[in-house]
C-alpha cells in the first residue's frame, strides 16, 4: 500500500512539472516505455531491483537509457531521483498512476474496441469522432479484433459497454426468444 501512495504521490508531482512544460503526453509514452522495458526484460528488470549495483551504477545505466532514447528532461531527472532515493521498482505503478492522472488532464478517454475485422483509418476517426461527441472528451483507441463477432463491433469505455455486433445481437434474439417461452 505504501508503494502505490508514493508512486501516486511522485506521479501528480511530475504531472504538475510536466504540465507546465506542455509535456505530459510525451512523459506518460515515455514512462509506459520504460515500464514495459522493465516488465518484460529480465536483464531491466534485475538491475532496476537488485541491490547488487551501487547508485553509482545504476544512476549511470539510467543516464545511458536517457541519453540513447532521447528522455525529456522530466523523465531522466526523475530516473535519476529513483535511484538516488533507491526506488527505482516504482517504475511501473509509478508510470501507470501518471497515465491516468496525464489522461485526466488532457481529458483523454481510453476506448476498448472490439471488432470483427479490423477497423480502416476512415472507419477508426468516425468512431473516435461519435464517441468524442457522445462525451466530450478526447478519445483514444484501444483496438483488438475477434472474429468470433461475426460483424461489427462492441466498446467499452468509461465503465459503459456498447454492443453493436452481429453476435450481440444475435444472443439478445436468443434471451427473448428464451424469456417469451
Amino acid at each position: 500500500m505504501r508503494e502505490s501512495m508514493l508512486s501516486r504521490r511522485y506521479a501528480l508531482a511530475l504531472a504538475d512539472v510536466a504540465q507546465k512544460d506542455g509535456q505530459l503526453e510525451r512523459v506518460r509514452d515515455e514512462l509506459n516505455a520504460l515500464a514495459n522495458a522493465l516488465s518484460s526484460s529480465p536483464a531491466f528488470r534485475v538491475i532496476a531491483r537488485t541491490g547488487r549495483l551501487s547508485r553509482e551504477q545504476k544512476r549511470a545505466f539510467f543516464r545511458r537509457i536517457s541519453g540513447d532514447l532521447r528522455l525529456s528532461r522530466h523523465t531522466a531527472r526523475l530516473l535519476d531521483y529513483l535511484v538516488q532515493k533507491r526506488r527505482t521498482a516504482l517504475l511501473p505503478p509509478l508510470a501507470a498512476s501518471f497515465a491516468e492522472e496525464a489522461d485526466r488532464r488532457l481529458s483523454l478517454q481510453k476506448a476498448r474496441v472490439t471488432t470483427a475485422m479490423p477497423l480502416t483509418e476512415a472507419q477508426r476517426s468516425d468512431l473516435v469522432g461519435k464517441l468524442g461527441g457522445l462525451t466530450r472528451a478526447k478519445i483514444a483507441i484501444e483496438e483488438t479484433v475477434d472474429e468470433s463477432l461475426i460483424a461489427g463491433f462492441q466498446v467499452r469505455l468509461s465503465g459503459r459497454f456498447f454492443d453493436g455486433s452481429l453476435l450481440g445481437r444475435l444472443n439478445r434474439i436468443k434471451e427473448r426468444m428464451a424469456h417469451d417461452g
